[in-house]
């Protein structure tokens, strides 16, 4: 059985309490089925230091988020290899910082890939040039995305928003794609390395509040970050930190005000696993 969840509701509310302030932001009401919860859904933040490398498990499919530093790419294919996968069905590149695609020739190199989701707009580091010659030794193209995009695997569907304009003040990383998963009752928010710009555009496109949110750019504040946990409500956070680059106070005392459960992978990879109602989360293991 198939049930719909339309966020209509939520997207209406944003919009009238825009207008009723006199703004003129439109918000993008996106339909989509939500099957019956049949399984787990598993999210697993690699423990990479200031990174991000995230590996999300249905029963049947895998879809990777960011392969950390160039040294991380490793750590993805043993975990992947250690959990009997040897496909990746959709690899997305949030942006073309180091933190974030380093690691991505190595996984190339070692695990198949079905298909690689990337912003639209042209890195400047060696680590993203490597990424591209990777992608012409392997044959594989990366689709850059312009548009809205979902897709469902198992009973979990996906929805990935683009950037929105084309040039940014903080160039990389407000080109962020923010992927959101949907299974059962639970939802989750990867908010890539997003900052000011690209956080005031995230109400535009969906509905804000989610069970679970990977915080943007590792905890660091910025102009934003409180209005995205307020409107976000999270139960659980997930912050890609580490000792050297710990998140920063205000970010955290902000998800402690709003009491939600953090966790940050300066004490160790991160697990959650949802059955569609609850939300278990372990640390370490």
């Amino acid at each position: 059985m198939l049930k719909k969840s339309i966020c209509l509701a939520s997207a209406m509310a944003v919009a009238v309490s825009l207008a009723a302030c006199g703004g003129e932001q439109k918000v993008e009401i996106h339909e989509i089925t939500v099957p019956e919860v049949n399984g787990k859904f598993k999210t697993t933040v690699l423990d990479t230091g200031k990174a991000d490398a995230i590996i999300l498990e249905t029963a049947a499919h895998t879809v990777v988020i960011d392969t950390g530093e160039k040294d991380d790419g490793d750590e993805v294919v043993e975990y992947l290899a250690g959990h009997g996968i040897d496909k990746i069905d959709y690899l997305f590149i949030t942006h073309f910082d180091k933190d974030h695609v380093g690691g991505a020739p190595e996984v190339m190199a070692n695990i198949k890939i079905g298909e690689i989701i990337t912003p639209d707009y042209e890195g400047n580091n060696d680590e993203y040039e490597k990424f591209i010659a990777a992608i012409g030794t392997s044959g594989m193209t990366a689709a850059a995305l312009t548009e809205y995009m979902s897709f469902t695997l198992d009973d979990a569907v996906f929805e990935v928003y683009p950037p929105e304009k084309t040039s940014y003040v903080e160039e990389d990383n407000d080109f962020s794609l923010v992927i959101n998963v949907t299974h059962g009752d639970n939802t989750f928010m990867f908010a890539g390395d997003c900052e000011t710009e690209r956080l005031s555009e995230l109400p535009k496109q969906m509905s804000m509040e989610h069970t679970f949110l990977k915080i943007p750019h590792h905890g660091i504040y910025c102009d934003g970050v409180d209005r995205l946990i307020s409107s976000v409500a999270p139960k659980y956070a997930v912050i890609t930190d580490s000792e050297k680059n710990p998140a920063d106070e205000e970010t955290v005392s902000l998800l402690e005000a709003a009491g939600c459960k953090i966790y940050e992978t300066i004490y160790g990879t991160i697990t959650a696993v949802s059955d569609g109602k609850e939300i278990t989360v372990v640390q370490g293991e």
